[in-house]
């Protein structure tokens, strides 16, 4: 085994805008604290300059933003639905706005055609922040205990001949949402939706997207807890086919009436804002990380805005010195005059351990870790080698990145670990000369999610993958400067020596 240095890294306020997938909701870490992820975006009509036809009449008003979520087989061969994504076990407060702020699409403090960007902290990139104002303009609804149901939907249409609606589709677990007539919605105006949408069939602002997203600059969606310490978060899919806002009326002369819909999708602008209440200790801990040679006892990874370890592999010396590096290079190669390298040793295997501090941590551990290499903000050598797939869900990677799994030692005590393999990034470091760069590792909901969200404020680490933010779960692994030295990560290879 191999030492390596491991320390801490604060992650920061993070580009947070048109992420696909968003979280929603409260959760409470019993280490790290309470986080709370609401979500602002823009309604983008499919259609302009709409024909209502005549005697327009509202119906009804449905917000549907599909669940993430797995299948499978359930008895006699029913599908049956898995919220995959889903953190805690208690009911929120839901409030659905109408949004004021416009999220506007390009950054008028930079160059032509830039976009603007917006973060985990609700700033946009000139320094102005969302105000929360304009966020709650009118409110559209309001539930007092919502919790997200696994249960398909089934879809009604009417069906003239026999002259009743019937179940003609199934929508796959969602939050679905009545918005028109809703007894919590007696605050709002009279007419609301009519005077909104209907009455403006012929005005400019139903003509173009432009002059619509100008109009109704779309939702703004957050939730609260009912109890302190207790909620859930959940992953939506808002970008969804299915994420949408439909407007049912009906129209025609009396005796016969016909059917419309009016669709809004969720397609546009839009931003998760984080609000974290971080443990003081715990933050102070991170914040006084050691990068100085030493490393730290404890490496704190939580998800959204969390915290990740930084790794860095033989280390160099107080002087910068990278004697272990070449120390090990040289224990697996030669180099002739011409830089020709030749072997000594083939390595079948190297692999990064990682002990939990079972202590300390909350007891929903995350199943999967992620490392990446920080120089270059891609996924390792390793990454891409491994071909491993879960045919039920989006995860993979299984081979390289090893679920969170037990270990029984000698006494029979149980240890939980992460295991992540690095062979072709060592052959990489020996064989071709590769940089050895710093690695980055933290939790993630689905390693699969490489892209980089960026920091606001970017100094030696640019940002950190969709796969983290899009998780609120934390672990604490022991580090290389911890007092229990069986506990601390090492690098393991294990090599064949070629006959000569």
């Amino acid at each position: 085994a191999y030492p390596i240095t491991t320390y801490n890294k604060k992650i920061t306020e993070f580009e947070s805008s048109n992420i696909g997938n968003n979280l929603l909701g409260c959760y409470d870490d019993p280490v790290f604290g309470a986080s709370n992820v609401s979500f602002v975006g823009q309604l983008i009509p499919k259609s302009f300059s709409p024909k209502f036809g005549d005697n327009a009449v509202l119906d009804s008003v449905v917000l549907t933003i599909p669940y993430s979520t797995t299948t499978k087989e359930g008895e006699n061969g029913a599908t049956e639905y898995v919220l995959d994504s889903l953190y805690g076990t208690k009911p929120v407060k839901l409030y659905i706005y109408k949004n004021n702020f416009l999220l506007r699409d390009f950054d008028p403090s930079a160059g032509i055609d830039d976009a603007q960007s917006y973060y985990s902290d609700g700033s946009l990139t000139a320094g102005q922040s969302i105000e929360t104002a304009q966020l709650e303009g009118d409110l559209l609804y309001y539930q007092s205990v919502y919790f997200p149901s696994d249960k398909p939907k089934g879809l009604k249409t009417y069906n003239e001949e026999t002259n009743a609606y019937e179940v003609t589709s199934t929508l796959t677990p969602s939050l679905r949402v009545h918005l028109y007539d809703h007894p919590n919605n007696s605050n709002l105006p009279e007419r609301f939706w009519e005077d909104l949408i209907l009455s403006k069939e012929e005005d400019a602002v139903l003509s173009s997207l432009n002059s619509f997203k100008e109009y109704f600059r779309g939702l703004y969606i957050k939730t609260e807890p009912i109890n302190a310490q207790e909620g859930h978060m959940m992953q939506l899919n808002f970008s969804s086919s299915n994420s949408n806002l439909n407007l049912y009326y009906s129209y025609g002369q009396t005796e016969d009436r016909s059917q419309g819909k009016y669709v809004l999708s969720l397609s546009g602008n839009n931003v998760a804002i984080f609000d974290n209440d971080f443990n003081p200790s715990i933050l102070q801990t991170i914040n006084d990380t050691s990068t100085d040679f030493e490393g730290d006892d404890f490496l704190y990874l939580k998800g959204g805005e969390g915290s990740m370890a930084v790794i860095e592999l033989f280390p160099r010396d107080e002087e910068g010195n990278a004697e272990a590096e070449q120390d090990f290079k040289n224990e697996f190669r030669d180099i002739d005059n011409d830089e020709r390298i030749t072997p000594k040793r083939l390595i079948n295997e190297a692999f990064l351990e990682f002990y939990v501090k079972e202590s300390l941590h909350n007891s929903d551990l995350p199943n999967r870790v992620y490392i990446y290499d920080l120089n270059n903000n891609i996924p390792v050598a390793d990454f891409f080698f491994d071909q491993t797939v879960n045919t039920t869900s989006l995860d993979s990677k299984f081979t390289h990145l090893v679920p969170l799994a037990t270990e029984t030692d000698s006494n029979g005590v149980e240890h939980k670990k992460y295991k992540v393999r690095l062979t072709e990034h060592l052959n990489n470091i020996i064989l071709r000369d590769s940089t050895n760069v710093r690695l980055g590792l933290l939790v993630s909901s689905n390693v699969g999610l490489t892209n980089l969200n960026k920091f606001k404020n970017i100094e030696d680490i640019q940002g950190v993958p969709t796969g983290t933010i899009l998780s609120p779960k934390s672990v604490i692994l022991y580090g290389n400067n911890s007092p229990d030295t069986t506990k601390h990560p090492k690098l393991n290879v294990y090599y064949t020596e070629p006959n000569n």
